[in-house]
């Protein structure tokens, strides 16, 4: 018997709550599409226009294109957009107004919150 081992880094979490809705979505691509990348209904990358949710967790299509876009909840905006390497603009708030995006999680460094209306606090 042959066996392979593959090793996989942990996942990233983008969630700052545990309450959130999430809908299947295939991730197009032929490379790794990280955790917080916005995508459109066809499962592509945008910055905000046409977004129809924040991709989860991590999603390989060369292997498996099935993924999870939140379409509802609180989005932790700061480790999003660092982890997946995309810069999120004033289109994607009003493209997912069932997302909060905060930027003040954790209990150093607050820098304000930002809601799915863009306002920042």
């Amino acid at each position: 018997m042959n066996f392979s081992k593959t090793s996989y880094a942990g996942t990233v979490e983008i969630l700052a709550t545990d309450v959130f809705q999430a809908i299947p979505i295939k991730v197009a691509g032929s490379s790794v599409v990280k955790a917080g990348t916005p995508l459109t209904a066809a499962g592509e990358s945008t910055t905000g226009s046409g977004a129809v949710g924040i991709l989860l967790y991590d999603v390989d299509p060369s292997k498996n294109p099935n993924g999870a876009a939140v379409v509802q909840g609180i989005v932790d905006a700061t480790k999003a957009q660092a982890h997946s390497e995309v810069t999120y603009v004033d289109a994607l708030y009003s493209a997912l107004p069932g997302v909060i995006f905060r930027t003040n999680i954790g209990a150093q460094g607050a820098t304000g919150a930002t809601g799915a209306t863009g306002e920042t606090t």
